[in-house]
């Protein structure tokens, strides 16, 4: 299993309260829609920014992460390359984020404590 984490960054002119609503009630209906996504996404979390922070820390600038799991690097290659993914996917991301400011890190878990 491999987890692609996407740090999202909201458009510049979208509240985050406005940024959390259409990531929930729009983008996530449309995404779990896409055939493609039932296909080769086997898990789709959305991480919600919750403002709180430890004295002497520092406060992400993120807005919030996406995560996508997939069986393998070739599932996330033919999730992203297909028409699903192109046609539909990317013009909503492109309505309420800032894309070219997003970060995506693939991992894969090592549970040190259940």
């Amino acid at each position: 299993m491999i987890k692609l984490s996407i740090l999202m960054v909201r458009r510049s002119d979208f509240t985050y309260d406005k940024f959390i609503q259409y990531w929930r009630e729009v983008h996530a209906p449309l995404f779990a829609a896409q055939s493609e996504s039932k296909k080769y996404v086997r898990r789709y979390i959305q991480d919600h920014r919750t403002g709180d922070a430890l004295p002497g820390t520092t406060a992400s600038n993120f807005d919030g992460i996406a995560e996508i799991w997939f069986d393998d690097i070739a599932g996330a290659k033919a999730f992203f390359e297909s028409d699903g993914y192109r046609k539909n996917v990317i013009p909503d991301e492109e309505a309420f984020m800032d894309r070219k400011r997003c970060e995506l890190l693939y991992t894969r878990e090592y549970n040190v404590m259940a």
